[in-house]
């Protein structure tokens, strides 16, 4: 397990779904195919957090398509 400090900067996994702007069917199926770094909340183990480069890693890998992550972008801004 790792400790507070030596956690990433991470999000939790609602925060990269919306992110992304994909569905939590796409997000658990992501998740399961193992295409995340996934971290445990050392204060709450319900909670799985990942490192936000993780998002830029799969953004940049394409491993959701480019458009949904356009969209999602936009509506942050």
């Amino acid at each position: 397990m790792v400790s507070a400090e030596e956690l990433p900067q991470t999000i939790t996994v609602k925060e990269a779904r919306e992110r992304l702007g994909i569905s939590r069917v796409t997000m658990a199926r992501l998740l399961k195919e193992g295409r995340f770094t996934v971290y445990e909340n050392p204060l709450d183990k319900r909670e799985k957090r990942i490192p936000e480069s993780e998002l830029e890693r799969v953004k940049k890998l394409r491993l959701v398509p480019a458009v949904v992550v356009e969209q999602a972008s936009k509506r942050a801004a």
